[in-house]
């Protein structure tokens, strides 16, 4: 395969656009602030199973979890779900699945090349079991960012696993 004359930028934008235009009710982390969501370009791919209905205010929950990537240096992860298109807790995944995984698999070659794969909370067995597939492992795991809507110490104990997260990829050179 020979390499793209266009930047993981570029490619991010093309991939998001075939995105929304093959899944109805498709989502993607947007940027804020310093944060740049599905466009982020590190090598440090963040991953959930799927968007829920809810709002993606930029507040509460939402705003904590891109302030403590921005305070770790990881503002630049590339933050992604495995199903594209929203959904309800309990719901089976969608007909077009494998669609659906074809995109996060091409996510991949894009950003990381499958090495730095952090799944989020209970995504993480299903996310593991996608890369298994491959042979590779998740890089680390988070909890779920929404968590930190149950008081101080959950937001204290997912700021320790972001920071331990930075650290390694620091070790790893992923991030200066």
């Amino acid at each position: 395969m020979f390499p793209s004359p266009l930047s993981r930028t570029e490619l991010l934008r093309q991939l998001e656009q075939r995105i929304i235009a093959q899944f109805k009710d498709a989502w993607l982390f947007p940027p804020r602030r310093a944060v740049s969501g599905f466009l982020g370009t590190l090598p440090v791919v963040i991953v959930g199973w799927r968007p829920a209905w809810g709002a993606f205010l930029d507040d509460g929950a939402n705003k904590l979890y891109y302030d403590i990537l921005t305070e770790n240096g990881l503002e630049n992860a590339h933050l992604t779900n495995i199903v594209k298109s929203r959904g309800h807790k309990g719901e089976p995944d969608p007909a077009d699945y494998v669609l659906h995984e074809g995109m996060f698999r091409r996510e991949l070659e894009i950003v990381s090349g499958l090495q730095y794969v952090v799944p989020l909370g209970d995504a993480y067995g299903r996310v593991a079991a996608v890369l298994s597939s491959q042979g590779v492992k998740p890089y680390y795991r988070l909890r779920q960012y929404a968590s930190m809507r149950y008081g101080p110490d959950q937001v204290a104990a997912f700021r320790q696993e972001v920071a331990e997260l930075a650290a390694m990829a620091r070790r790893d050179l992923l991030i200066p």
